[in-house]
């Protein structure tokens, strides 16, 4: 019989195991959304910062793009508090985030290169954080940011890099995540480039609905994604293009198709378990693309199943390890894992200053599509399995109704078993009974706590106590068997020249006592004792006589 057939057998109410199968009420998609994954990554990522800003303490430097990355999604979240902390921070040193110097072979200054894409990520930013990104820590943003938008025909609304190509490694960096920034922060503004910039975004997206990363060459002909044949399909690139198009508006009829078409493609995507890889070359789920293309499509509003699919894979990876369960990860709720092998380092080793940074970004990244995270309505229970179980074996073990994607604990005494729920809000792992008969029992854990306990009843391998009234019997006589050492309750069989001569349960003393009549042929004779198991046994011997 399988683990979960056996489970399905268990009379309790709605919390772990169910007479009826693991069929929950209703449809995950239908619940109410859970603020706690949004709550619990928020908190954590605020704490990640130091006085606004995130410092790599690994490299040792103050990483203005995870800063600003990570303002985006507060401000987001209405978290104003942190999203104005990390604007103020920001702003004397603002330009450090979107500037570099360059220097020739000699070292000597040669200028100052402009990053127009983290330009337009600023300017976008500072507008969602409730400031005036044309007065932020002294410069005027979009009047820079407009400086950087090409009017020549042929690229007009391109942004483009202030850099200087005589010099090794410069080059312009500019590209469509840049663009479709600065195409929001433009338009927030009411600038005049607003619809060239829009227009240059557009045309970024190729026939299939996706967004490619890289433009063409600025004195290509052609500056469209199908007229250049080497576009590739990126979910981030796609995304976050969707995204900023969204904030838009109804902008034109125009934006409404481009959204539209990478809503399909998006869609499309997405895997079966809601996640999505990043394009051709990283095709890994992971939090980052997940987390971005759910965001993306639950903003539109119109795509909100897939959203949810991939806030309750987001959620299958953020560290939750509460209650009766600790790991290396039990003092970072609400991180965000970037896949399956980084949340299980995590826990096994914990946060170092190696790792912190991955779980920095998925978790900015992410954290906005948790927003469509649905509840659960999980139930307190006691469980007590019904019969005895081999002790050593492997049982499942299982909890209902709780939150999809939730991270569930089955803990007793040091040993624990971490399981996600999946869509449906069903959780089943697997724990191995220590050896030794008794009652082994499971605490069901969640992020609040406890909420119900399965209880196992175990038996080990054992001799039985096996005892027959007469060392001899006469023919067609009856021998009295009495069997000890058994659990109250188990199952018993008396076999005698191979064939089964009774059979029952134990009473309220571990006792068994049957008669069964010898038979007609003399000589020495055997009796057989099975408990519950095969490993629970005895054998003795006694004499038939003739008369």
């Amino acid at each position: 019989m399988s683990h979960l057939r056996r489970l399905s057998l268990v009379s309790v109410p709605a919390l772990a195991l169910s007479t009826l199968a693991f069929v929950p009420a209703t449809p995950a998609s239908a619940a109410e959304p859970d603020p706690t994954p949004v709550s619990h990554g928020a908190d954590w990522l605020a704490g990640q910062l130091t006085d606004g800003l995130m410092h790599n303490d690994q490299f040792g430097f103050d990483d203005l793009g995870l800063t600003t990355d990570t303002g985006l999604a507060m401000a987001y979240l209405d978290e104003s508090d942190t999203a104005g902390d990390i604007s103020d921070a920001l702003a004397p040193r603002i330009t450090e985030y979107y500037t570099y110097d360059v220097a020739n072979s000699e070292g000597q200054l040669v200028g100052t290169h402009v990053s127009a894409g983290s330009l337009a990520k600023a300017a976008a930013f500072v507008d969602a954080a409730g400031d005036d990104p044309t007065d932020f820590g002294g410069h005027d943003l979009v009047a820079e940011l407009e400086d950087r938008v090409s009017t020549e025909p042929g690229t007009e609304g391109r942004i483009g890099d202030v850099f200087f190509p005589d010099e090794p490694f410069e080059a312009d960096f500019s590209n469509t995540l840049g663009q479709a920034f600065a195409a929001r922060a433009l338009h927030a503004e009411d600038s005049e480039l607003t619809d060239s910039a829009v227009d240059f975004l557009l045309a970024q997206q190729c026939e299939e609905g996706f967004f490619r990363l890289s433009f063409a060459p600025a004195d290509a002909a052609e500056q469209g994604c199908d007229d250049d044949a080497g576009s590739a399909p990126s979910t981030d690139v796609t995304a976050l293009a969707l995204l900023n198009l969204t904030a838009l508006g109804g902008y034109s009829t125009g934006v409404e198709d481009a959204k539209a078409a990478a809503i399909d493609w998006l869609v499309a995507a997405q895997g079966a378990d809601g996640s999505f890889g990043s394009d051709g070359e990283i095709t890994t789920p992971n939090a980052n693309s997940t987390g971005l293309a759910g965001w993306a499509l639950g903003d539109t509003g119109e795509a909100d199943d897939a959203a949810t699919a991939a806030a309750v894979w987001l959620r299958q990876h953020q560290a939750d390890d509460f209650g009766p369960c600790t790991t290396g990860l039990s003092g970072d709720t609400g991180a965000i894992a970037y896949d399956d092998a980084a949340l299980s380092t995590g826990r096994s080793e914990g946060l170092d200053v190696t790792v912190q940074d991955q779980f920095r970004r998925g978790t900015a990244q992410a954290l906005p599509a948790l927003l469509w995270a649905p509840a659960g309505d999980p139930t307190y229970a006691d469980v007590v399995v019904d019969g005895f179980v081999r002790a050593g074996s492997t049982q499942d073990v299982a909890a209902l109704d709780v939150a999809p994607g939730q991270t569930v604990c089955f803990a007793r005494n040091a040993s624990q078993d971490f399981v996600h729920a999946d869509a449906d809000g069903l959780a089943v792992g697997l724990v191995v009974l220590p050896e030794g008969s008794g009652r082994r029992v499971y605490r069901t854990g969640l992020t609040d706590g406890v909420i119900g306990t399965i209880t196992y009843r175990a038996l080990d391998a054992k001799r039985l106590d096996l005892n027959l009234k007469k060392a001899k019997v006469a023919t067609k006589k009856k021998q009295k068997v009495v069997v000890k050492g058994l659990a109250t309750g188990e199952s018993v069989r008396v076999l005698y020249k191979g064939k089964v001569k009774d059979d029952g349960t134990a009473g309220g003393k571990g006792r068994f006592v049957t008669t069964f009549k010898v038979g007609k042929n003399p000589g020495k004779q055997k009796v057989k004792v099975r408990g519950e198991f095969g490993n629970r046994k005895a054998a003795e011997k006694f004499r038939v006589k003739g008369r």
